[in-house]
């Protein structure tokens, strides 16, 4: 029970951090972005430097990293995120894998969430992709239960409501699970305005990069039944300390896109 009073303080946490960021902006419906955005260099940025512009395919691209180090693997949080611990200490890299550059996270009996501004409209920017490697699940994580709720890859999207953003961001994530299944959908045992969508599970595809695709607008209406808000951040989180255990997860290639430029998208690589 204890174990179980702490993981939904946690969660409780994690949504208290990402709108904390939003509520400390300007008095704006979605709040001031960080002078660097979250998107490519090759993607355009607005002249009043709060909402990315889509580059020439369509494309609202997440950087793993603002500034690229020269030298690789680098350990710390990379530049444009954020982080919040929550419960032991963070261990993050950027690293060269394959093809690109990704973010790599550790979890030895820890929670953590790296987090950005990306305001985003999915009335126009619907569909979401992006690319993660398992390496380690938690041992024994169960997204359906608190005592349980350790995955080693999220990614959470989320909708800061004003006046009081800190209670009303809704938030959707995304998760690979260890043990439920693929297509559950459930409301957060930790977190009530939290909806979870399990994308993988297990670990039959452990250590290889999937691609995941979602349209995240009707994802939104789906479980919250009505049509979303915009966009306000993003996050990637990792967690083992409900189940005492350690996780490991890559990273890269986070992409919001109209649904034309992401169905006539050709990857040549799982990394971008």
């Amino acid at each position: 029970m204890r174990l179980e009073r702490r993981s939904a303080v946690l969660l409780a946490l994690l949504v208290f951090a990402l709108g904390a960021v939003v509520l400390a902006s300007r008095p704006r419906p979605f709040g001031r972005p960080p002078d660097t955005l979250a998107i490519s260099p090759v993607a355009a940025v607005s002249p009043d430097h709060r909402v990315p512009i889509a580059d020439a395919a369509g494309r609202i691209q997440i950087a793993v990293a603002d500034r690229i180090p020269s030298r690789l693997p680098a350990e710390g949080v990379p530049a444009g995120w954020g982080l919040r611990e929550f419960t032991g200490r963070a261990a993050i890299e950027v690293v060269r894998e394959d093809a690109g550059v990704a973010l790599r996270l550790r979890s030895v009996q820890s929670s953590f969430v790296l987090y950005r501004d990306a305001i985003v409209d999915l009335r126009e920017f619907p569909i979401l992709s992006w690319s993660w490697k398992v390496v380690k699940l938690p041992r024994a994580g169960d997204v359906r239960a608190a005592a349980t709720d350790d995955q080693a890859a999220q990614v959470y999207v989320i909708f800061p409501r004003w006046p009081a953003p800190l209670v009303n961001s809704e938030v959707i994530g995304y998760v690979w699970d260890g043990r439920a299944p693929v297509g559950t959908r459930l409301t957060s045992p930790k977190a009530s305005n939290v909806r979870i969508i399990v994308v993988e599970s297990g670990p039959a595809k452990r250590d290889v990069w999937q691609r995941e695709v979602r349209n995240v607008a009707e994802d939104y209406v789906a479980l919250f039944g009505r049509q979303p808000p915009r966009v306000g951040q993003v996050g990637l989180m990792i967690d083992s300390n409900d189940t005492r255990a350690e996780a490991e997860a890559l990273f890269a290639g986070l992409v919001f896109a109209k649904p034309r430029a992401e169905r006539m998208e050709k990857p040549t690589s799982m990394l971008r």
